[in-house]
């Protein structure tokens, strides 16, 4: 039921008009969460609304209001004291409670359904479907998941909005196996991609090869049922001895330099796929202050590095799964799959 309630999220996750009668317009019927706002704040007629040209209200602070759909940066919410229904910044949200456990997924998950690599030389990330602004380009060999696809082109977040890649320059798509408990050993059952710069300044290049180095640590390990994954412990420590450079780290939302440094979006890329699959329990998790990384969408980012910054999960099914994660041209894609 989780993953039919995800079918909502993408389809809602399209641009809606500026007006507000759009926003009447769209099926508000399912409140998928509730969330209390942590400061006031200005609420959108339309998702992309942040100059302020399209403000239709402000929320008080400390109120609860409820959630219809989630975007990279934004949320669809209604405030029923004011009448209000619209689109307010995720980082002003705190406290998300899901209204109905049984058909809702974690707040903040973004299904990925399909799994691929690239076969073409070139492939461009755009911020449109054929066009845009090109984020980045990947080239033979990248593997990247996607929500979805879209007149040919295959959908996923980039950073914090939406990129496109062209379907004809990736070889294989697999669909992700959304039936963990018979998927076989070959489909992956949960896959996301996050990305992260390629600069060739010293630090990034440090942080690049950090990023590997857990990537290959998070490959070679077993996780049977029932046990539990502890980043900290099986992917650390975090010295020069186990292969990590030093490289940019995030402390108390400051760019300090550390062993390391990049091992936390590996372990918030995992926090992403181990959000979709209901029978992996998260144990241990925190984000990087209120505004998260930047090179996921607000609020689903995993801090590594010390007894309070860990992310620790449990399997929960009753099988053993295997974790494929790998970075390749500024893409690092994470995918689990049934290893029994």
């Amino acid at each position: 039921m989780k993953r039919l309630m995800a079918l909502l999220l993408v389809l809602l996750a399209m641009p809606l008009s500026a007006a507000l009668g759009a926003v009447e317009d769209e099926d508000v019927s399912n409140k998928l969460y509730t969330v209390r706002t942590r400061v006031s704040c200005r609420i959108y007629a339309d998702w992309e609304g942040t100059d302020g040209i399209n403000s239709i209200g402000v929320l008080p602070e400390h109120v609860r209001v409820g959630v219809y759909a989630l975007y990279p940066t934004f949320a669809l919410v209604s405030y029923d004291a004011d009448r209000l229904m619209g689109y307010v910044s995720r980082v002003c949200l705190e406290d998300p409670r899901v209204v109905n456990a049984f058909t809702t997924p974690p707040y903040g998950v973004d299904f990925n359904h399909f799994l691929a690599a690239v076969s073409a030389p070139d492939a461009p990330v755009t911020s449109l479907p054929g066009g845009g602004e090109t984020f980045i380009t990947l080239h033979a060999g990248a593997r990247v998941s996607f929500i979805g696809f879209e007149g040919g082109y295959g959908k996923l977040i980039y950073h914090r909005q939406y990129g496109y890649v062209d379907s004809r320059l990736l070889g294989e798509i697999v669909p992700v196996y959304e039936a963990p408990e018979t998927a076989g050993t070959e489909a992956p059952i949960a896959a996301y991609t996050s990305f992260y710069k390629v600069t060739d300044d010293e630090s990034n290049i440090n942080r690049m090869a950090n990023i590997a180095v857990a990537c290959r640590k998070l490959s070679e390990l077993p996780l049977p049922a029932f046990s539990n994954l502890n980043f900290n412990r099986d992917i650390g420590p975090y010295r020069a001895s186990e292969g990590y450079l030093p490289a940019g780290v995030l402390i108390n939302g400051e760019l300090q330099q550390g062993y390391g440094g990049g091992t936390c979006q590996v372990s918030s890329t995992l926090y992403n796929v181990v959000l979709q699959l209901p029978g992996l329990t998260v144990l241990q998790r925190r984000a990087h202050g209120n505004n998260g990384a930047s090179y996921l969408p607000i609020g689903v980012d995993a801090a590594v590095g010390n007894s309070t910054l860990n992310f620790r999960f449990r399997n929960d099914y009753p099988f053993s799964i295997r974790i494929d994660a790998s970075s390749q041209d500024g893409a690092l894609t994470i995918a689990i799959y049934r290893a029994d």
